[in-house]
């Protein structure tokens, strides 16, 4: 059996449908990645953004990008879905390269580190402080 390769799919959900309306929809893409031999990594909802465009009488598009690995056959029945549904204006699938799922889990290691120092900080102001300069102190100042 060949071995399956990575992907990043992002598709572009009509932006006037609400939101208990647009989980079904994500739901049934995670589903069909699995069903084609697929599995799903991460779902990331980028939320509800104005497009530079309008695309099918849309002004507005919910984005949602999955990270997946599946053999290579399950992308054209993947898109032939994203063309049958009405609620999917536009979509995009790209192979992921090593180098990006490389740069990926460094970001999302940063992230993840600045987060944590944030919450310190947070912690170490107490009940209304700001914890504006927890972390080096005030800024020095130096006359001329």
């Amino acid at each position: 059996m060949a071995e399956n390769t990575r992907y990043e799919s992002t598709v572009i959900i009509k932006g006037s449908l609400q939101d208990d309306q647009i989980d079904p929809i994500v739901t049934k893409i995670e589903e069909f990645i699995a069903k084609n031999g697929g599995a799903v990594i991460e779902m990331e909802r980028w939320g509800r953004r104005k497009l530079a465009y309008e695309i099918v009488r849309e002004t507005q598009g919910f984005y949602v990008s999955a990270h997946f690995t599946a053999p290579g056959a399950a992308i054209a029945r993947l898109e032939r879905m994203y063309d049958l549904d009405d609620n999917i204006i536009r979509w995009l699938t790209l192979v992921t390269p090593e180098s990006a799922i490389k740069g990926r889990i460094a970001m999302i290691k940063r992230t993840e580190e600045v987060h944590a120092r944030r919450e310190a900080a947070a912690l170490a102001a107490g009940p209304g402080g700001t914890g504006a300069y927890i972390v080096g102190g005030p800024p020095e100042r130096h006359s001329s």
